[in-house]
Order: structure tokens, then C-alpha cells, then sequence
């Protein structure tokens, strides 16, 4: 454990953040509702979605012309609503694979005793 490497960026409030993506040709209409939601999603998250929307190198940090915080934040609800969906299909294979084990087992189980 004392291979650890302390984090060096310090804290950065949401008002800040907005600035910053805003420097780097982020278009932000409605600044209070971009830091309510950099405030309660967190700015890493968001970055992952900020990400397809940067220009070539990335390592620069600069958006695409005429990109808005609007196109980060529907990217966003995109994913969730698509991972919601999945989780739900998921579920439904899982339900239907543990009842085929269940089934099975308890075929062997019963022929088992039976005989066959």
C-alpha cells in the first residue's frame, strides 16, 4: 500500500469546470443548469460523453465547432436510457437460463429417484 501515487489535481467547483469546458469551445446556453449538473452527475462522468465531441489531437481539449454542454447531456441520457434497456433483456435472460438449470436439476434429480 505505500506504492500508492498521491492525486495531485485539486478540487475544482462546478462554476469553475463550466469556465473551463467554455475556454476550450464548449458552448454553454444555461450556465446554472450545466453546474447543477456537473455538481450532481460529477465532471468525470460527463467527460466520458465530452470526449466524441473533441477535435483532433484530443489531447488538446478542444471542442468541435459549434459544440453545446446540450449535445454532452442528450449523449448522456442516451446511455442511460440504452443501458436501462439492456439491464432489463438481461434480466429476462437470466430468469430464463437459472429456471432451464433449475428444470434440469431437478429432472435429474427426480429420475434419480425413480429409477431411470
Amino acid at each position: 500500500m505505500s506504492n500508492r501515487i498521491p492525486f495531485q489535481k485539486p478540487y475544482t467547483n462546478a462554476h469553475d469546470l463550466v469556465s473551463l469546458l467554455q475556454s476550450r469551445g464548449l458552448t454553454v446556453t444555461d450556465i446554472a443548469k450545466a453546474e447543477d449538473y456537473l455538481e450532481y452527475i460529477g465532471y468525470y462522468r460527463l467527460s466520458a460523453y465530452m470526449y466524441p465531441l473533441l477535435q483532433m489531437p484530443k489531447e488538446q481539449h478542444r471542442y468541435k465547432p459549434n459544440t453545446t454542454f446540450s449535445q454532452v447531456m442528450m449523449l448522456y441520457r442516451f446511455d442511460k436510457k440504452l443501458r436501462l434497456l439492456i439491464f432489463n433483456e438481461i434480466e429476462k435472460i437470466e430468469v430464463a437460463v437459472r429456471t432451464a438449470v433449475e428444470n434440469t436439476c431437478c429432472f435429474i434429480k427426480r429420475n434419480r429417484y425413480i429409477g431411470i
